[in-house]
């Protein structure tokens, strides 16, 4: 053996377990950021991918995984377009999940950068790479071809609903119900004397409730243990009275709807509710009339419209009877979500993806009509719907007011903050 040769042995000797070692705490990394991605941790999903995109910035796969982390965190959602570019100049139909030597992105990249050009309101840009996926897909793929075609159309409606802003007053709720953490899903009674609402904290997401006493709120206290929750509970409704208050259990396979019940000092553990609503299907969102004899929730249960739809139960001796589909005036082809239903049954607030939309979800009111049938459901409108998802408003009264949460850029407690709105 010649003397170059053996000092190229010795050198590839040295260096092959240097990179066998390197590309397993790599591979590490990378599942641990897989792992909060699909926990929908996104922001402990972006350190770790940052990380691995600074020392491997040619890999599109994972521009495409920080752009998708970027996209679902508030205040930072317009980082995501960068990425996202870099990641569909090398796509891949062959691409497998789970792997750091997975160089190429999906072509679900282009999906997700439309939607990064939408939230961003470049409403063209949008169009024109929704339009690019639409191509990737395959012709019996219906399901997909008509929520891409949907998306298309949507970029058209929102420069048109955008152009004709509606007015209303804005107030943010104050540091009684606002930190520098998220705090979301706002409920108030009908008697206005209970508040609960949610606030993520580090492992977990609280619910929290507060009292009207004297005119002055109590300070929220953390109800979570009194509902034996592990933090996968979500709120929906506070009845009238403010004595139960309705939640849906998340586990990321199923959602169900439990209620509690106040006697005054504490809450109960969670029942759920009875299988003419809980089904091996995805039940969510319940929310009761100001009589309690009404219930409406979310289900994508076999026989809807499409996706997730509105259904509607009426109590029969004490517990809730059949559901009934709320009807195609409410539900479309896409998801119908966070029903909320007021004015003695006769004022339905709720989220969709279908109707005249801006994008994402967007909030709707419909009135039920002398015929029994819903009124075609009004946009809420521009700003309180934006080109995100708008998804979740508690509506007051005959639904002239109501609350809501939102990061707001230039000002607030923290990242997502509690506000009550007045339409004018």
């Amino acid at each position: 053996m010649s003397k170059r040769a053996v000092c190229l042995f010795f050198t590839l000797v040295l260096i092959i377990p240097t990179y066998g070692q390197d590309n397993k705490e790599l591979q590490e990394s990378f599942l641990e950021a897989e792992y909060f991605l699909m926990n929908e941790d996104y922001t402990d999903a972006l350190t770790y991918y940052l990380q691995l995109y600074e020392k491997l910035p040619d890999n599109a796969n994972l521009a495409y995984c920080i752009g998708v982390c970027y996209l679902h965190i508030p205040s930072k959602k317009n980082l995501s377009v960068d990425f996202l570019e870099n990641a569909i100049k090398n796509m891949s139909a062959k691409h497998k999940e789970g792997s750091i030597n997975q160089i190429a992105a999906p072509y679900d990249a282009l999906f997700e950068l439309g939607k990064a050009y939408r939230v961003n309101f470049r409403f063209d840009k949008a169009k024109e790479t929704f339009t690019k996926y639409l191509a990737t897909l395959l012709p019996d793929d219906h399901e997909n071809i008509d929520f891409v075609k949907h998306e298309i159309e949507v970029c058209d409606t929102a420069k048109d609903l955008i152009s004709k802003p509606v007015s209303y007053s804005e107030e943010n709720m104050g540091e009684l119900f606002n930190d520098e953490k998220d705090n979301f899903n706002p409920l108030i009674s009908a008697d206005g004397k209970s508040f609960a609402y949610m606030v993520s904290l580090k492992f977990y997401d609280a619910v929290m409730f507060s009292k009207l006493v004297n005119g002055k709120w109590t300070a929220p206290i953390n109800i979570t243990p009194e509902l034996k929750s592990d933090g996968d509970f979500y709120i929906s409704c506070l009845s009238a009275d403010g004595k139960l208050l309705f939640l849906s259990k998340d586990d990321n396979i199923n959602s169900d709807i439990y209620v509690s019940s106040f006697d005054g000092g504490s809450w109960s553990k969670t029942v759920k509710l009875n299988k003419n609503i809980n089904t091996k299907y995805w039940e969510s969102h319940g929310f009761i009339s100001e009589d309690g004899n009404q219930l409406v929730f979310a289900s994508d249960r076999p026989g809807g419209f499409g996706g997730l739809d509105l259904y509607i139960s009426h109590k029969t001796n004490g517990d809730w009877g059949p559901a009934i589909n709320i009807g195609p005036e409410i539900n479309t082809q896409f998801n119908e979500d966070r029903p909320f239903l007021i004015n003695n049954g006769k004022t339905l607030f709720f989220a969709s993806q279908g109707h005249e939309n801006i994008g994402g979800y967007d909030l709707f009111r419909s009135d039920l009509q002398s015929n029994g049938l819903w009124s075609k459901p009004k946009n809420l409108g521009y700003p309180i719907n934006t080109p995100d998802d708008d998804i979740f408003f508690m509506p007051v009264g005959d639904g002239k007011s109501g609350y809501y949460s939102r990061f707001n850029e230039t000002g607030g407690s923290g990242k997502v903050d509690i506000y009550k709105i007045t339409f004018k």
